[in-house]
C-alpha cells in the first residue's frame, strides 16, 4: 500500500515572541520540577502584559516532541465543525479519552485531518497517511512554544474553526471550576521506550483573566505519571500565586 505524506511546517507561534524584555526566569520552578524527579520546561504567559515566566527557555523554544493526546484538539474541533460531535452534549471529555478520539478520527478520515494540519501549519515533520499513530510515534513533533500559541488562539477563538466549536471545546477541557479559579487543560503521557514524557497544556482563569501555561516533562519514574504532573503543575501555579483567587 502506497503511503502518502504531508510535510508539516513550523508556523504556529505566539502573537508576541519571547524577548529578553518580557521573559522572567524563576529558579523556584526548577526546584519544584527537580524535586518531583523530573526534567523539562514550563512557561506561563500573562495575557494582559504578554509577560512570560519560564523555566528552561531554550528547551521551551526549540525542543520538539510528539504531541501525544494533546493532538486530539485537532480532530475534536473538526468533529464539532462537521457535526460528528453534538454541541448539545455536556459530558464530552478529551483528556484520557484516547480511544474515543481515535474512533472520531476514523469517522473524519485521515486525509481530512492531514489537510487541516497542513492548513494550521501544526508542528513539524512528516505525518504518515497510513495507520501509524503519527501523533505519538515522533513522526510529528511540536514545540512547547507552538503549543502555547495554539491554546491561546483557541481561548480567544482565533482558529479557523467555527467559533461555537472552539467555545464548546473550551468547555470540554474545563477540569476545575470553583469560586477562586477555573483550570482547563489537555494532558498526555507516554511511558513507551522509557521516555516517561508528559504534556499539560491549558490556562488558569482568575477574576475573569486568563493565564496560559505549558508543562513538558520527562520523569525518572513512570508510576502515576499523569497524577504526578498534575500535582507538579498545581505546585508551580501555587508558587506563582494562583489557585487562591487573589490574582
Amino acid at each position: 500500500m502506497i503511503q502518502k505524506y504531508f510535510k508539516i511546517a513550523i508556523c504556529i507561534v505566539l502573537l508576541n515572541a519571547c524577548t529578553p524584555n518580557n521573559v522572567k526566569t524563576d529558579s523556584k520552578i526548577a526546584q519544584l520540577i527537580e524535586s518531583a524527579g523530573m526534567q523539562g520546561n514550563f512557561a506561563l504567559l500573562e495575557n494582559g502584559t504578554e509577560q512570560f515566566t519560564i523555566h528552561n527557555l531554550s528547551s521551551y523554544k526549540d525542543s520538539a516532541s510528539a504531541p501525544g493526546a494533546t493532538f486530539f484538539i485537532i480532530p475534536s474541533l473538526i468533529g464539532l465543525d462537521k457535526g460528528f460531535i453534538d454541541h448539545k452534549d455536556t459530558i464530552l471529555k478529551v483528556n484520557d479519552s484516547s480511544q474515543w478520539c481515535i474512533n472520531l478520527m476514523t469517522k473524519i478520515g485521515r486525509q481530512e485531518i492531514l489537510k487541516v494540519l497542513d492548513s494550521l501549519h501544526y508542528g513539524k515533520g512528516i505525518a504518515s497517511a497510513g495507520n501509524a499513530p503519527f501523533w505519538s510515534d515522533q513522526s510529528l513533533k511540536i514545540t512547547p512554544d507552538e503549543q502555547l500559541g495554539l491554546i491561546k488562539k483557541l481561548y480567544f477563538k482565533e482558529l479557523f474553526f467555527q467559533k461555537k466549536s472552539q467555545e464548546k471545546f473550551k468547555k470540554m477541557i474545563l477540569i476545575e471550576d470553583n469560586a477562586n479559579y477555573r483550570l482547563s487543560y489537555l494532558s498526555s503521557t507516554d511511558t513507551i521506550a522509557h521516555q516517561n514524557a508528559s504534556w499539560l497544556l491549558g490556562y488558569v482563569e482568575e477574576n475573569q483573566h486568563p493565564y496560559f501555561f505549558v508543562l513538558n516533562t520527562h520523569a525518572k519514574n513512570s508510576a502515576d505519571l499523569l497524577d504526578q504532573n498534575i500535582k507538579l503543575l498545581k505546585q508551580i501555579l501555587l508558587q506563582q500565586g494562583f489557585l487562591k483567587g487573589t490574582r
